[in-house]
């Protein structure tokens, strides 16, 4: 793929984030688009954009493919610690053509869902540390993994996590400051936070696509509040329930899936978060007919339908929503109604035993 895409192709998307460092270092706003850099704009934080130093430093395929490695390492471990060894190896086959396609695009996708993967292990683990710091990694990268804090609400010490997280997200916001003066700093937030708004009228593959095409044009913010309300309502409906590990893997499932259909920029890349979830959410459920169909319905849509490994004319004949944000929406859907309406039957839980991962998980 490096070779691929940095050698006989243009991985744009890793030509933005590199010149991203180099434009910080030398204090230009990183938001303007300069096409003697890259194809589009540079749409993260700041502190990415310094956190991107050790592929930017390194000759441009070098970079690219320390890059590449570190996204298929990190979704590789982090499935690895989430799931016992009967189910990882099955979730990596599920979730390596996903992974695949956001790689080849040298996005970060990948990254962002083994870092919302490593938050959740994290506080499951009682690392509120680890689990704050990924949060603020996601939170500083792509802004919508600041839900994997959710994973932290049912415990008994939420406040503490919290306020770890709330810190170490301010530390990352302000290490650009190492490099660049505090007002700099500043310029380049408002020069983001001007960009963002000039893109809030415009929607990828989303729920949000979904109501534009049905003539509701509401813009992105009430949507995302409202499902934001509904996953924080489904938490606290279930909270009792926090000691069965089987829920905590489907809430976490439904959170993933919930980062891609509620971004109102999502594209097909971001599948590998989605699908991740998704995949989580299939190996801990029970079997059932209506379930192995719609998972592998769901999976051919989103998955297959996008590789090369389909026809193009099958592909012609089915819409671009119905090969997305169709799908997955109905997923979301399935994944909020058996929280909120399926209790499980579940044994007497010993003292001392809420809360902590089921030992298969820590093997």
């Amino acid at each position: 793929m490096t070779i691929q895409r940095g050698v006989f192709g243009f991985p744009n998307d890793f030509a933005i984030f590199r010149a991203s460092f180099w434009n910080l270092l030398a204090n230009r706003d990183l938001y303007v688009l300069r096409l003697d850099q890259a194809r589009d704009y540079f749409k993260y934080s700041p502190s990415f954009a310094l956190l991107f130093a050790p592929f930017a430093v390194l000759p441009f395929v070098a970079g690219l493919f320390l890059w590449n490695v570190v996204n298929a390492l990190a979704i590789f471990f982090a499935l690895r610690l989430l799931l016992p060894r009967d189910q990882w190896a099955l979730a990596q086959a599920l979730v390596a053509l996903p992974t695949l396609r956001s790689i080849q695009s040298s996005q970060s996708n990948a990254l962002v869902a083994a870092l919302i993967i490593f938050a959740f292990v994290s506080y499951e683990r009682a690392w509120l540390w680890r689990g704050g710091i990924s949060t603020a990694l996601g939170a500083v990268t792509k802004i919508f993994p600041l839900a994997a804090l959710t994973f932290a609400l049912p415990r008994p010490d939420r406040v503490r996590a919290i306020l770890i997280t709330i810190g170490s997200t301010a530390i990352l916001v302000a290490l650009p400051l190492l490099v660049i003066s505090p007002a700099a700093l500043v310029a380049q937030y408002e020069s983001w936070g001007a960009l963002q708004g000039r893109e809030t009228a415009l929607v990828g593959s989303s729920a949000m696509e979904l109501f534009r095409d049905a003539g509701i044009t509401w813009p992105a913010w009430p949507v995302q509040l409202i499902a934001s309300a509904v996953v924080l309502a489904v938490l606290v409906l279930r909270m009792r329930d926090w000691n069965d590990r089987k829920l905590r893997l489907h809430f976490l499932g439904f959170v993933m899936v919930f980062c891609v259909v509620f971004n109102h920029r999502a594209e097909r890349q971001s599948a590998v978060i989605a699908l991740c979830g998704m995949v989580v959410w299939y190996l801990v459920s029970p079997r059932s007919t209506w379930r192995t169909a719609l998972f592998a319905i769901v999976y051919f849509l989103v998955a297959l339908t996008s590789s090369s490994l389909m026809p193009d004319a099958i592909k012609q004949i089915l819409s671009a929503q119905l090969r997305f944000s169709i799908p997955l929406t109905i997923v979301w859907l399935v994944m909020l109604g058996e929280l909120a309406l399926v209790r499980n039957n579940r044994r007497p839980i010993a003292a001392g035993e809420a809360g902590q991962p089921h030992p298969a998980a820590i093997e």
